[in-house]
């Protein structure tokens, strides 16, 4: 997985509710509730942008870290509800 990168599946058509953002699978009519920061992680897998480069995004006052972490486990979400692949 290191040097793999996040990449949609598909494209989704997407609304913001609240504090969330709606993705809706037109095929399947299946919908996937993200929270701010899950939907910025998604957009940003375009299947060029690697794990380092979007922490470059999120990182301030040397947090690399941490926010590697984060990133790390909403990729893995994301993954696990088929909204992502490796490549």
């Amino acid at each position: 997985m290191k040097d793999k990168k996040p990449k949609r599946v598909k494209e989704l058509q997407w609304t913001k509710a609240g504090n969330f953002y709606i993705l809706l699978d037109e095929e399947t009519k299946k919908t996937y509730t993200l929270d701010p920061i899950s939907f910025l992680v998604w957009i940003q897998c375009d299947g060029k942008t690697n794990i380092e480069q979007m922490v470059d995004v999120f990182s301030v006052n040397g947090n690399r870290d941490i926010v590697k972490a984060a990133i790390l486990g909403i990729l893995e979400k994301l993954e696990s509800s088929k909204l992502i692949e490796w490549v």
